[in-house]
């Protein structure tokens, strides 16, 4: 086909695999009547079960579990108390037991009026069946149970709940009373007795030890102890370093009276009190020793008098340091003495030290159980006075919020909640009926539904013919007889046609599908060449569908040679092409089916008969085989400068797609299809409907 026929808004884009909102749309449009029948009929079965299922009511009865607190205040942290809270949603769970309890029921049912009971008389398990219709709703979160009872009597029920209710608190309280009594003996002549002797055993322990030590304040004591032992490290911390400066000294000093002026210069020298002079003295003598040995020779008496002066002074240096360095020495044992001392004395702390912690730790063990066993004589003490003063009271953890009203609105079924229902679900089992019934039906109905789904542009709606309610595989031609919507709906074809093969230069050869047989492609072809000759254009109805011909029956004398031999080169074009009934249009095609249709068409000869015609005439309307049925339809639409898609009303979509990917794979493009058959007359015609069998005119202008 030549590019030039076919333009951008002439076909489609294919569709897409899923379904579009456009295809949504048009199942809607075309299903909806199946989609109200469905929902209508779900929310009428619903509201009839409704309305004829027997009313259920519910009264209902709200108590409140929740923990006691004493009427003494105690302390937040009491170990007692502590351990009743953690125990609090046990007590939760067993009050919902006692109240389904077949003791409480028993006595509540035998309470109950003789009228209510009679409505049990007879049944093989009565107490059961009462028990099966009780009702206990739990709300953990804020410690409430709701007691209610389902029964078609309201009253009844309501009386039910509230016998019941009633019965498990005078039980309750009486449990209560009970516990609470015996609770009350046991602690004042078991439990507070046992506790006290306790008490009494843990402070004689802790005399005795205080007697046995000598102390009473033990803590006092060892803080004493740790003081005199960093006194005592203090002062030895002193002596040592007293030591250490004292023997410094004293090998300073002992230096200088080995080694001469060695240790002259030494800091321990200068300190002495009686050796600076001798010190001063020593040094004055020196200088003046310098500057004489300068003037005069070794020999000289001034040299030899101050060498005798310099004598005499380490003389008296040597006397001073001896006296030195026997103080230094007795100073260095009086220092070395008392740094014994103080270290026996640190050993003897450290010994009292390690004795007083012990005997600290053993008191603050035997005082810690002193004031435990106190506390806990004071606490069931407290708890002793708690129960003997509540004992006659009522149960305090269960309280009756609501009593149970006679209800209004049933329980069961509610009216509005399923009618709601009802509608929802109604409207999704329709559009889901809608969805499959389109699944398994999926005729094409309209144009709107080939543009969508097969992704082709409808370029002409053909009527259903009036002349035959079914064209079977015969071409059916239009006559006088027609109605005129059916020759404007094959002009409108026409003029299609002629527009989209302006760019094609001399003969236009227009080649006719369909996906299946009993389309009316041979009734299109047959009526197009009829209105194309009316333009005064010489028109050639090439039969290809060599299994089922069909246009032969338009000659007017069906004698002569066919198709089939013109391809097998028994006869020439000349002779196998003959006039019909219809004025300016010729046939070639073959007398009846044949085998081998496949291979003939495959010919060069198909070729050359095809190149023959368009010498000849203007158009070529070549009418093949179904798309989806043979496999030589592909190959006759390469040759076509135009191709149509003849697709009847009630066709399948999936056997139009299937034909358009198939010529779409052999590299056909199809400029559009036609909807034939199509039962929209009052829609798309109407103005040909109107206009054409509108009555006679009066004569008087509008």
């Amino acid at each position: 086909m030549d590019s030039a026929t076919s333009s951008p808004s002439s076909q489609l884009a294919p569709p897409t695999e899923g379904a579009s909102l456009v295809q949504v749309l048009l199942i809607l449009r075309r299903r909806w009547r199946l989609l109200v029948i469905v929902w209508a009929a779900t929310v009428a079965a619903v509201g009839i079960y409704t309305f004829t299922t027997k009313r259920l009511y519910r009264p209902q009865a709200s108590l409140e579990i929740r923990p006691e607190t004493p009427l003494v205040g105690g302390d937040s942290n009491d170990p007692a108390l502590m351990a009743s809270r953690m125990m609090w949603e046990n007590y939760y769970r067993t009050q919902q037991a006692i109240l389904t309890s077949p003791t409480l029921l028993e006595a509540t049912f035998k309470a109950l009026p003789e009228a209510i009971r009679l409505q049990y008389k007879g049944l093989s398990d009565p107490m059961k069946v009462f028990t099966d219709k009780l009702d206990i709703e739990v709300l953990r979160t804020s410690f409430i149970l709701k007691v209610g009872f389902v029964d078609e009597d309201r009253d009844a029920a309501t009386q039910v709940v509230n016998t019941l209710v009633t019965l498990y608190l005078e039980d309750a309280n009486r449990r209560l009373r009970e516990l609470k009594s015996g609770a009350a003996e046991v602690l004042s002549k078991e439990t507070l007795p046992a506790i006290r002797a306790r008490v009494d055993e843990t402070d004689k322990a802790l005399q005795g030890f205080q007697t046995e030590t000598g102390f009473t304040d033990f803590e006092e004591h060892y803080k004493s102890l740790v003081e005199a032992r960093r006194r005592f490290d203090s002062r030895y911390t002193e002596i040592r370093l007293q030591r250490v400066k004292v023997r410094a000294e004293l090998d300073a000093l002992s230096s200088y009276g080995a080694e001469g002026v060695s240790g002259l210069f030494n800091p321990a020298f200068h300190s002495t009190t009686t050796l600076q002079p001798l010190a001063q003295e020593r040094a004055r003598i020196a200088s003046d020793l310098g500057k004489i040995e300068k003037l005069y020779k070794e020999r000289h008496p001034a040299v030899q008098e101050l060498h005798e002066q310099l004598r005499m002074v380490e003389d008296k240096i040597r006397e001073a340091i001896r006296g030195t360095l026997k103080a230094l020495e007795t100073d260095l044992a009086e220092v070395e003495a008392e740094e014994k001392a103080l270290k026996s004395e640190i050993v003897t702390v450290e010994t009292g030290m390690a004795d007083a912690a012990r005997r600290l730790n053993q008191f603050k063990r035997l005082d810690s159980e002193l004031v435990s066993a106190k506390e806990l004589y004071n606490a069931y003490l407290k708890k002793h006075g708690e129960t003997t003063a509540t004992s006659g009271s009522s149960l305090g953890s269960v309280r009756v919020v609501d009593h149970a009203t006679i209800p209004i609105i049933p329980f069961k079924p509610k009216i509005f909640l399923n009618i709601a229902l009802a509608a929802a679900v109604g409207l999704l089992l329709g559009i889901g009926t809608m969805f499959v019934t389109e699944q398994l039906d999926d005729r094409i109905a309209s144009p709107r539904e080939i543009e969508v789904f097969v992704g082709l542009d409808v370029i002409a709606t053909i009527p259903k013919l009036s002349t035959s309610e079914q064209a079977g595989p015969n071409p059916v031609l239009l006559d006088v007889t027609s109605e005129l919507p059916e020759f404007e709906a094959f002009r409108g074809l026409r003029a299609e046609l002629i527009t989209r093969l302006e760019p094609v230069k001399g003969a236009k050869l227009v080649c006719v599908l369909s996906a299946l047989q009993s389309e009316g492609k041979s009734t299109v072809t047959a009526n197009l060449a009829k209105v194309l000759s009316l333009e005064g254009r010489r028109v050639l109805i090439f039969d290809a569908d060599l299994r089922r011909p069909s246009q032969r029956k338009l000659l007017q004398s069906r004698a002569g040679a066919g198709l089939e031999q013109v391809l097998r080169g028994e006869a020439t074009l000349e002779e196998g092409v003959q006039p019909t009934r219809i004025p300016g249009v010729d046939v070639l095609g073959a007398h009846q089916g044949i085998t081998g249709a496949a291979e003939l068409v495959g010919t060069v000869r198909l070729e050359q008969a095809l190149a023959w015609a368009r010498q000849r005439y203007d158009y070529i309307l070549i009418d093949s085989a179904p798309v989806n049925l043979v496999s030589e339809s592909s190959l006759v639409a390469r040759n076509a400068d135009l191709t149509l898609l003849i697709v009847r009303q009630g066709t399948s979509r999936g056997a139009a797609v299937a034909a358009r990917k198939r010529l779409a794979s052999m590299g056909v493009s199809v400029a559009g299809a036609v909807l034939n058959g199509s039962s929209y007359r009052g829609g798309e015609y109407g103005y040909y409907y109107s206009s054409y069998y509108a009555p006679q005119s009066t004569g008087k202008t509008e």
